[in-house]
């Protein structure tokens, strides 16, 4: 990802992690929140069936309720989705997917790599 990418993203999320294991992610552009959420929370919806989590879009900003390890992959993904948008103007279902997808698979690797680590102790 370009450095330019990575600061219209910085610039337009911003991320308030509560103390109920809650994280807002609120959209200073209202362009990315539009395709992020989704026509009718379409894609907000998704990620909530494929993470088991709560979320919740009001205004500008998108709440997650989950637990933190959960908070912090669906960042993940909503960082992605808007990525995404910003890269082909448009945000797909397989691309939702994939979000979760990435993200899944590098936390698997960071286990591997721990238990490897252990293992040659």
């Amino acid at each position: 990802m370009s450095n330019l990418i990575n600061k219209k993203i910085d610039k337009s999320l911003k991320f308030v992690y509560s103390d109920n294991n809650s994280l807002s992610v609120i959209f200073h552009a209202n362009d990315f929140l539009i395709w992020v959420v989704g026509e009718f929370n379409k894609n907000l919806k998704e990620l909530e069936k494929i993470t088991r989590s709560s979320l919740y879009s009001r205004g500008n900003s998108i709440l997650i309720k989950s637990n933190p390890k959960k908070n912090e992959i669906i960042k993940n993904a909503i960082q992605f989705l808007a990525n995404q948008f910003i890269n082909n103007g448009s945000i797909e279902n397989k691309d939702i997917v994939s979000s979760i997808d990435k993200f899944m698979i590098n936390e698997k690797d960071k286990n591997n790599n721990i238990t490897a680590l252990r293992s040659e102790e």
